[in-house]
């Protein structure tokens, strides 16, 4: 029977460990960037924007539309020998004017410029989702160190103590050990919280359930897979230089419309059609049956001090602005971009030199702990290499961060889709 009851528990167990491995949901970085691309706020509420840009840019043609009108009229008397009347009107008006096409060109532009927009948004969703993944990555693999010199130092402890309780460690060098190992504890228990925290941030940006379970599936090295960087890119498809473009775009439309309303004619043109009668007779007299046509042409815009000139001023003004902000970005987004590449590459050389670091701070730490074991070194000498060991791991670590996110940032600018930039097969 106990047996029996062992092997049901044991079973017991193993289905709700399965069942808790099977609702944690793995994300690697791509799973991540989809998933936020689908459910994040902003994103949603640029789309709703994006929709509203959209049926505009397809109805702009409305200004051409004709306005109809209706109406009927019913007279009922309440003198002797009088009888109801009744009338009906119709009517249609059109009015054309220059700035019709205009409009329509406005509202394509916004909706394309809305389209621009969203698609910036939702790379810098990407870019944010990618850096704080990796940097996620990055305080787990701290966490790990942590943890490692938690167990070192333990043990440390431990042996320390056997060390005392045989009278061969001084009292001075055991409460060194021991203070060494539980000043640990806090920090790592401040690293876990500080994970917890930016997970829960994190589903918030990925618009998951805080209540979900989640698992970054990856490691810091798979971001680095990074060959010689070469740029190939036009810089008049750099996105922060094709947003000026854009509004340039805009500025000329706005500006031809500008001297359509001061300058172009506009042509109106009405028709109204009557009919009145009694209920007693079936005689209708028509009341009106009419066409009217008006052309009217604007002279005040040829007044240089006219609301409609100033606003023709004003316009050009604005595009020469454009003009200049366009030729400041290009210059200062190659500026940029040469920069970034420096960056990056004198970031990747040091990267060879902190690899060393840690190589040659894990034979140092080796090295030591024999000889402390050994009794040639002393206590502080092997806390020493301990912590110029986790010292050079986290440097190595932190260096791989920032060519990581120097790389995002190249690809932000210019453009190009995310984790593409440098990339070898190898």
């Amino acid at each position: 029977m106990k047996k029996v009851l062992l092997l049901t528990t044991i079973f017991l167990c193993g289905m709700v460990f399965c069942y808790s491995q099977e609702n944690i949901r793995k994300l690697t970085v791509d799973d991540a960037v989809i998933l936020a691309a689908d459910n994040n706020i902003s994103l949603q509420r640029q789309r709703i924007s994006l929709n509203t840009l959209e049926k505009k840019k397809d109805t702009s043609w409305n200004g051409i539309s004709p306005s109809l009108s209706a109406s009927g009229n019913m007279s009922i008397p309440f003198e002797e020998n009088s009888k109801m009347s009744y009338s009906i009107s119709a009517s249609a008006s059109l009015n054309f004017t220059p700035s019709l096409f205009t409009a329509i060109k406005t509202a394509k532009l916004n909706y394309e410029n809305g389209v621009t927009s969203y698609e910036n948004a939702v790379r810098t969703v990407e870019l944010n989702v990618r850096k704080v993944f990796c940097n996620l990555l990055y305080t787990k693999d701290n966490i790990q160190l942590q943890e490692r010199k938690l167990e070192t130092a333990k043990s440390l402890y431990e042996s320390n103590l056997a060390k005392y309780n045989r009278g061969q460690l001084s009292e001075l060098d055991l409460l060194n050990s021991q203070y060494n190992y539980e000043s640990t504890i806090p920090t790592l228990q401040s690293l876990q919280i500080n994970y917890d925290n930016s997970i829960a941030t994190f589903k918030q940006t990925l618009g998951l359930n805080q209540s979900e379970e989640i698992e970054l599936v990856g490691n810091i090295e798979d971001f680095l897979n990074i060959g010689k960087i070469e740029i190939n890119k036009n810089i008049e498809e750099v996105p922060a230089v094709k947003t000026i473009l854009a509004n340039m775009e805009l500025a000329k439309t706005q500006l031809l419309s500008t001297r359509f309303s001061a300058w172009g004619p506009s042509l109106s043109a009405s028709y109204s059609y009557g009919q009145s009668g009694n209920f007693e007779s079936s005689d209708l007299r028509t009341t009106g049956n009419a066409l009217s046509l008006s052309l009217r042409i604007p002279l005040d815009g040829f007044l240089p001090w006219s609301n409609g000139a100033l606003s023709i001023a004003n316009q050009k003004a604005n595009l020469q602005d454009l003009e200049l902000q366009l030729k400041e970005k290009k210059e200062s987004t190659e500026l940029e971009i040469q920069n970034s590449i420096k960056k990056i590459e004198q970031a990747q050389a040091q990267l060879n030199v902190l690899e060393n670091n840690v190589e040659l701070a894990q034979k140092r730490y080796n090295m030591t702990l024999t000889a402390y074991n050994h009794g040639s070194k002393d206590l502080l000498t092997l806390q020493n290499a301990s912590d110029a060991l986790m010292t050079a791991r986290i440097n190595l670590s932190s260096q791989k961060i920032t060519i990581f996110s120097a790389i995002l940032d190249l690809e932000n600018i210019l453009g190009v889709p995310f984790g593409t930039l440098g990339k070898t097969d190898n």
